[in-house]
């Protein structure tokens, strides 16, 4: 089977939603790569590792699937799916089983730089606007900074604390992309999650947001996960 014929499919993290894989989903499908970008609603994890086997079922053959941030959680539980051959986490979190993303952001660092999250809504949180462009996308304009901003999607505290039942890392291989530069999820704890799921790591600098602001690196760890899976 040739690496073109396997389809990868885009997760994206909280607070954003699949608009920003457009990029890479360009760099892919240039390649002749079947794309599949999952639009999550981030409500809970349940709903959304739901959606995303949804896209999976609906697939022929086999999948590579990739998760940004909260959405390492999500291809965590939706990724045990038997046509997902390979798993790649872009500065994503890795939760293992009985594991929720609130499990490990409470094992982060307290001395570097803390995520500017507001207070819960009615369920939901938002990242502080004036805050965004610092915290989640420094390398990326400011005029790109503020639509991320204005365009935030409603992250749900079911999302967060929703645990998983199976941890798909444990069944298929892995490939982390360690962003150096992050200041929402701290590198070390990405180099700490990394090692525990036993993938084959990339580092790059850059910011959370390196899948809008470094497309071509994004792309490049994918193409390799889909040829050595």
């Amino acid at each position: 089977m040739s690496a073109q014929s396997k389809t990868v499919v885009l997760v994206h993290g909280g607070f954003v939603d699949g608009s920003g894989w457009r990029a890479v989903y360009d760099e892919l499908a240039g390649d002749g790569f079947s794309v599949r970008v999952v639009q999550n609603p981030t409500k809970s994890l349940a709903d959304d590792a739901a959606t995303t086997r949804q896209i999976l079922d609906d697939i022929e053959g086999e999948v590579v699937l990739v998760g940004h941030s909260y959405g390492g959680a999500v291809i965590t539980e939706a990724g045990t799916h038997d046509k997902v051959t390979a798993l790649v986490y872009i500065t994503a979190f890795a939760p293992d089983k009985g594991e929720s993303v609130n499990t490990l952001i409470g094992t982060f660092p307290q001395d570097g730089p803390q995520p500017p999250i507001l207070a819960p809504v009615h369920g939901y949180l938002f990242l502080d606007r004036t805050k965004f462009h610092e915290s989640f996308a420094h390398d990326l304009s400011t005029q790109d900074a503020a639509f991320l901003a204005d365009s935030q999607v409603p992250w749900g505290l079911d999302a967060l604390g929703g645990t998983v039942s199976e941890a798909a890392w444990r069944l298929k291989p892995s490939w982390y992309l360690r962003v150096t530069e992050d200041k929402m999820i701290p590198p070390t704890a990405q180099a700490s999650m990394a090692e525990r799921i036993g993938a084959t790591v990339v580092e790059t600098p850059g910011s959370h947001a390196i899948y809008v602001s470094r497309p071509d690196v994004v792309a490049d760890i994918i193409r390799t996960a889909v040829g050595a899976a």
